[in-house]
């Protein structure tokens, strides 16, 4: 008897097992289970909907890294976390003692930071094959459309999100939704980089910055309130008015060649 018992757990268990990590979803022939959907809606904090389309636009990336023959060499990653830290004033033991504090490995860092440089280099080649336009009368005609998005405020609150892994972040920006807790801050010439407070002011109130690297791994800024207004003419910022213009296209340009992708692409749900 006692042998029919556990022979009736062991079944409940792998059917169980079995339920878990059923496929839920394919994408151009790629499986995404219900176990993926479960981990990314507790490591996102994100409904079952919005877990199921990051995994859709990861599967999307993933198949256009592959037909791009996109790769990333170790010597790319090792410098790229060099980089990351020598910004922060870190050193690889320090790094990695902070990543164990906060309960990562330094190879899952590395793995994520891989992935990472894989999407950078696949949005640089498909931003690159669009025809940009670098001229100085269509970067003057953009400032005098957006000159809101050319004012200098030189006091700035902003609450900070940190994380080791971009694509928390990345997620945060996107559902506005996180259990990540915040460091409010009052930013000022006297304890933040011109060049922050330039990016922050471009920003609208409630709205986040990019994800940027920090000493930590990743940070991201989510604008609280603006003050001590500096109006500027095209002349003293030009350059910095032709990267918005370049960089507006390239961003447009991304997103609409992803939304036309994945209009195409071939989704099939079976557990619905």
């Amino acid at each position: 008897m006692k042998k029919f018992w556990i022979f009736l757990f062991f079944c409940a268990n792998l059917a169980n097992a079995t339920l878990t990590n059923s496929i839920a979803v394919v994408v151009n022939k790629e499986p995404i289970t219900s176990y993926d959907i479960q981990q990314t809606m507790k490591i996102l904090n994100l409904s079952r909907e919005q877990a199921l389309n990051v995994l859709i636009n990861e599967k999307i990336e993933i198949s256009q890294i592959k037909q791009f023959e996109i790769s990333v060499n170790d010597l790319e990653v090792d410098e790229g976390i060099k980089k990351m830290m020598a910004q922060g004033g870190m050193s690889l033991e320090q790094f990695r003692a902070n990543l164990k504090a906060k309960g990562q490995s330094y190879e899952s860092f590395r793995a994520n930071f891989r992935k990472d440089l894989e999407k950078r280099k696949l949005y640089e080649k498909i931003a690159n094959s669009n025809k940009t336009d670098f001229s100085e009368d269509g970067a003057k005609k953009f400032f005098e459309q957006n000159r809101n998005k050319f004012v200098f405020y030189a006091n700035i609150n902003v609450n900070i999100y940190s994380s080791q892994d971009a694509k928390i972040l990345e997620n945060l920006k996107n559902t506005k939704h996180t259990k990540l807790k915040a460091h409010n801050v009052n930013l000022n010439p006297n304890n933040a980089d011109p060049r922050l407070l330039a990016l922050l002011s471009q920003i609208e109130i409630g709205d986040f910055s990019p994800v940027l690297n920090s000493r930590d791994g990743y940070e991201l800024y989510e604008v609280k309130s603006k003050s001590n207004q500096q109006n500027v003419e095209y002349e003293q910022i030009k350059n910095e008015v032709l990267n918005a213009y370049i960089n507006e296209q390239r961003q447009n340009y991304i997103q609409d060649y992803f939304e036309k992708l994945r209009s195409k692409v071939s989704i099939e749900y079976l557990d619905r």
